[in-house]
């Protein structure tokens, strides 16, 4: 037989085997685009990178159909499939939409529980739900009509022999590129993200492919062991932080920190430069000036402009956050969070963590720490992870201060940050002792939509035209909604103020007020600022933060801090002002005060920032501002490998729970001993403040 007749049957066999498993041929075409669908309106790109893992389920699924006898019962069975796949790729479109771009990863099992909260409105693709529609609606239709029509399959025992020996092939091959894509991976040595060629989308592996990939590294390869522990024992030992002309300017001090959700300076403050949508939005019929508008601000947020135009509140102007609320809120307590298979709320809320703020402060000085929160208590685990491992003596939550029948945590109206400044003012500021207070609020978390109990917010904004209502644009009004209620963080505020005051609290007390994260939620950030594209001028402007430190009454001057911070930042700043030395290598960033800058790695986006550049790996910069050389960049690589270093470290602790026993009594002997001679500083400030 010629080589022409040998591919002329060839042919003739192929062409017959595509009509017997039209079905499947089918199938092929429609999960393949739907998951594409749902790489574009994630990642903005209709490829995968490495499509490996997902193809090789399509493959293993199309061979067991070859089992199944007749073309009705493979319709069944191919349609059971591409619904699965539409509804896996929905849910994580939906986490990663709700999420401010998060996808998934296998720490995001532990927090199933909180699931509702966290999503909270489910957000609709338009794109994704009409093409994925389209492409079911039509294997529907046509797969049906032609299940009669087509040659009945061949199940015979050969055939079935081939298909098994096909399937073993399949199935290797899936797990050879699960064991291999994760092997090498070390959370001991992390210096591999600064070259990796994964984006952190799910352009590399597709939603599906991904989702596995990550259940796999999570269950198998996820191990961690403490490793050399004399080698551990003196990086945590090695470096103590370095005073600064601000050292100890809050010896003494009572500290509150106040996480405020969502907060941005948009918020409060008119920047027609910065916040393009912001209050500058030119409005109908509003021919007032500039400063006319501000004036109007500073009456509906009077006691924002008490701390940011007092002569004793240093402003960090270039402070950055890229992260999701709980770790904001650990890095500020910790400084530091580690890059775990395992949120550190739930993974290890049991841990010794004597560096923690609350456990510094008792150590030293024997401060009485508490939390706030008017939240649901169990939510990210708080009510165990914050008096345990974080060190507060109690921890307050929505429950303990509203009537029970009023909804706060979850859908629906959001408690008021107001209510729970008043209800609790004598027990977050208490008299007669040294108190550190740790305060979340949560009026400003998303989404943003009409709230019964924020009326009085709206009807003022009206009496003093701001925000109006427009019947034809979404977006303004769900800033609108937003800032009406920033009004509530704002009156607060003024009651701690104002109750601080009265109570000769006020000159003696530090207070740092920041934003654990951008106002994400419904694009308002991106909306107000005008940023949708990472092509953007000044992209990274899109996660600058409010962070604002009030020392007492002291008179600074309103010193303003330019240089790069981070919410990594917080922890040594305080006790900088405190006068506290710790050892550096526990904590990912330094004092605001400091000639040095940090660098910010996020662990819910996997993503490395600063001001000036954005990226995913040194292979894969999604951002870099028109000044960043190669000595920046080289600059970078360095204080990014540091990072990540003291990250691999961290991981060891927390997974090992290195401080248990007698590590903490010699971690709380060291700590004395280093701080026992009080650091003199200088009281010039305006070199930090360029």
């Amino acid at each position: 037989m010629s080589f022409k007749q040998v591919a002329k049957t060839a042919w003739k066999t192929f062409l017959r085997f595509i009509k017997i498993n039209y079905l499947m041929v089918a199938y092929i075409f429609a999960s393949v685009l739907i998951e594409l669908t749902g790489i574009a309106v994630t990642a903005g790109k209709f490829y995968m990178t490495s499509p490996w893992l997902f193809l090789s389920f399509i493959a293993l699924a199309c061979l067991i159909s070859q089992y199944i006898p007749n073309h009705k019962a493979r319709y069944a069975y191919f349609m059971c499939l591409i619904l699965a796949n539409f509804i896996l790729d929905f849910v994580f479109i939906v986490i990663f939409d709700s999420t401010g771009g998060t996808i998934f990863e296998y720490a995001m099992l532990s927090l199933r529980r909180d699931a509702m909260i966290i999503v909270e409105v489910i957000p609709m693709s338009f794109t994704f739900i009409f093409v994925s529609g389209i492409i079911i609606a039509l294997y529907g239709t046509l797969g049906f009509m032609f299940t009669k029509r087509i040659e009945r399959p061949n199940v015979a025992f050969s055939a079935k022999i081939t298909t098994a020996a096909l399937g073993l092939l399949v199935i290797v091959g899936n797990t050879m590129l699960a064991f291999f894509g994760n092997y090498r991976f070390d959370s001991n040595d992390l210096t591999y993200k600064l070259h990796q060629q994964e984006t952190g989308t799910y352009a590399n592996k597709g939603i599906v492919g991904n989702m596995y990939n990550e259940l796999v590294r999570g269950l198998w390869f996820s191990d961690i062991d403490v490793g050399d522990t004399k080698e551990l024992h003196d990086f945590i030992y090695s470096h103590t932080t370095e005073p600064t002309p601000l050292t100890g300017r809050a010896d003494g001090f009572n500290v509150v920190t106040i996480l405020c959700e969502s907060f941005e300076w948009f918020t409060f403050l008119y920047d027609a430069d910065k916040f393009p949508n912001g209050f500058a939005r030119p409005i109908d019929g509003d021919e007032r000036s500039a400063d006319e508008i501000k004036a109007a601000l500073k009456q509906l947020y009077p006691n924002f402009y008490r701390m940011y135009e007092s002569k004793s509140t240093v402003i960090l102007n270039n402070a950055h956050s890229l992260e999701k609320t709980d770790i904001s809120e650990n890095k500020s307590i910790l400084g530091n969070y580690p890059l775990l298979y395992q949120y550190v709320n739930y993974g290890y809320p049991e841990n010794s963590l004597p560096y923690s703020m609350p456990n510094v402060l008792k150590t030293l000085f024997g401060v009485e720490s508490n939390s706030f929160h008017n939240g649901d208590k169990t939510f990210y685990n708080r009510d165990i992870h914050h008096t345990n491992a974080l060190g507060f003596n109690s921890y307050t939550a929505g429950e303990d201060i509203y009537p029970p029948d009023e909804d706060g945590g979850g859908l629906g109206e959001r408690r008021l940050d107001s209510v729970m400044f008043d209800t609790c003012k004598k027990e977050m500021f208490p008299e007669g002792r040294r108190f550190n207070t740790y305060i979340t609020t949560i009026t400003q978390h998303g989404q943003y939509a009409e709230r019964e109990n924020l009326q009085d917010n709206y009807a003022k904004m009206d009496e003093y035209g701001i925000l109006p209502f427009d019947e034809d644009d979404e977006d303004a009004n769900a800033l609108r909604y937003y800032c009406a209620a920033g009004m509530d963080t704002d009156k607060a505020i003024g009651i701690m103020l104002d109750y601080l005051d009265e109570h000769d609290l006020a000159d003696k007390t530090l207070i740092t007020m920041f934003g654990d994260h951008n106002a994400y939620y419904q694009g308002i950030s991106n909306y107000a600022k005008n940023i949708y594209f990472t092509d953007t001028a000044d992209y990274t402007e899109l996660y600058r933060v409010p962070v604002m430190i009030k020392v007492g009454n002291s008179d600074l001057g309103n010193p303003v801090v330019n240089k790069f911070t981070c919410t990594s930042d917080i922890y040594p700043t305080i006790l900088d002002l405190l006068g506290v030395t710790v050892f550096s290598n526990l904590t990912y960033g330094v004092t605001a005060f400091s000639p040095q800058e940090s660098i910010l790695y996020s662990r819910a986006y996997d993503k490395f920032l600063t001001d000036k550049i954005y990226f995913n790996s040194l292979s894969n910069i999604i951002y870099k501002a028109s000044d960043v050389d190669e000595e920046y960049l080289a600059d970078i690589e360095q204080r990014a490998t540091m990072l990540l270093d003291k990250i691999s470290h961290l991981n060891r602790i927390f997974a090992t729970d290195y401080f248990k026993g007698g590590n903490t009594t010699e971690f709380n002997t060291l700590l004395k001993a280093v701080n026992e001679q009080p650091v003199s500083a200088s009281k010039e400030v305006t070199s930090y403040a360029a």
